[in-house]
């Protein structure tokens, strides 16, 4: 069965660039010029995979990613023109799990999209029964859930990815070179990535303080300075 592609942006240049692109490439394509219709078409046909611009009429980028997340956890891809970290930080936050800037190279997208689909696809090669479980948080591997205190909650697959990767070595501090060669791949050299993404997992995964004296939300990602990251496993 072909790979379904949703293509999501306003320039019709940039559209039949990518439609062309994808087709040559073996990619089913679903194209929309704007974020609504971007919205209905992801409903209609479920693609394994969005690219995204975020400057569109009716529906930006940013929000199209947020209706996507709150239905679907397939990869979603931000390809624009714009490259203030501000921009990148609110991509993310949305839920996208990559960030292309314009002009962008044919084959570099083509990489970029099959690094995604593999990382959506990754736990499938791996052992069904893998668990991690501590006081605090479980990540049943093949199912793909995680739970905090016995309660589900939704990660992207980049999000997943990297809290495997961390609880899988847990207690061991993984650079931002190691997590960004086994997470996204060796074609990527940015560790802003590994960051930005940390910090939206360190949110989602934290738990209230038990501590008399604060009511502060604590992690169990620490950070190693000038390294990377560490999983601490909460004490009991």
């Amino acid at each position: 069965m072909m790979t379904t592609l949703l293509l999501v942006d306003d320039e019709p240049a940039i559209l039949d660039f990518m439609t062309a692109l994808f087709t040559d490439a073996g990619f089913r394509i679903v194209s929309a010029a704007d974020g609504v219709i971007g919205l209905k078409e992801f409903y209609i046909h479920q693609p394994d995979l969005a690219i995204i611009d975020l400057m569109m009429p009716n529906m930006n980028g940013f929000e199209l990613c947020k209706r996507i997340r709150e239905v679907s956890h397939v990869p979603l891809i931000i390809l624009t023109g714009l490259e203030k970290t501000k921009e990148k930080v609110q991509a993310f936050t949305s839920g996208a799990d990559d960030y292309v800037t314009k002009p962008v190279n044919g084959r570099e997208l083509i990489a970029r999209v099959e690094a995604c689909l593999r990382r959506s696809n990754w736990p499938s090669s791996e052992t069904t029964s893998s668990l991690y479980s501590d006081s605090v948080l479980t990540v049943d591997h093949g199912r793909r859930e995680v739970y905090i205190k016995g309660e589900s909650i939704e990660l992207t697959p980049i999000e997943y990815s990297l809290l495997w990767l961390l609880v899988s070595k847990q207690g061991e501090a993984l650079s931002l070179e190691y997590l960004l060669t086994n997470v996204w791949g060796k074609e990527y050299d940015t560790f802003d990535l590994v960051k930005w993404h940390i910090s939206n997992l360190r949110k989602k995964i934290s738990v209230k303080s038990t501590s008399q004296t604060t009511s502060k939300s604590i992690s169990p990602i620490a950070t190693v300075r000038g390294y990377g990251y560490r999983y601490e496993k909460p004490s009991d």
